[in-house]
């Protein structure tokens, strides 16, 4: 019987976890063993360094991608950076006019398909979530100042004349409620 190691392909969050431990001091050659992968491998991870920190967004894939077409996604995110800064909500079929708009404009033969969309989304961590009507534009230290002294109102009432309203409103021009938007928090929202 020959005695091969099985190849063994790591999580973006376990190479993190690999290049944390070598930084720490541990020698190469400990880490190897602790995470099961050949010193090749280890020697790789350590290479591919700040593209691995870079895909932090999405841990649990295996493999760092930047896809077929790198610059118009580069663009494509950068934009929906400027529309989640301006509370613009986005949709996937406004996602794939944009990229082909800009596919257009690169000089790109392009089609946005739902498969590029899903992997689109999968490689830079966005997520399609519901959207909170001025939630973005509240200032928390007030909202924390108001839940504080609703607490000492809501004392002096019984537990069954206690309510809870919501504001509705007229659907005027009946935007999205959900909106594509990333894994973690982004930098640019006004919160």
């Amino acid at each position: 019987m020959s005695s091969f190691k099985k190849y063994k392909c790591l999580t973006i969050s376990e190479k993190q976890k690999v290049m944390e431990s070598v930084e720490e001091g541990e020698r190469k050659v400990d880490v190897s063993k602790a995470f099961e992968i050949p010193l090749s491998s280890l020697s790789t991870i350590l290479k591919n360094k700040e593209k691995i920190f870079c895909a932090s967004s999405s841990r649990v894939r295996k493999r760092v991608s930047k896809g077929n077409f790198p610059r118009l996604e580069q663009c494509l995110v950068s934009w929906m950076r400027q529309c989640r800064g301006l509370s613009i909500p986005v949709g996937g079929s406004l996602l794939k006019e944009k990229a082909k708009a800009f596919a257009k404009e690169l000089g790109i033969e392009f089609s946005a398909s739902e498969g590029w969309l899903t992997n689109f989304k999968k490689r830079n961590g966005i997520v399609f979530k519901k959207m909170c009507g001025e939630s973005s534009s509240v200032d928390i230290n007030v909202c924390s100042k108001r839940q504080n002294s609703l607490s000492d109102i809501i004392k002096e009432y019984e537990l069954r004349n206690i309510f809870n309203t919501d504001e509705t409103g007229l659907f005027f021009k009946c935007l999205l409620e959900k909106t594509f938007t990333s894994k973690k928090k982004m930098p640019w929202r006004n919160t």
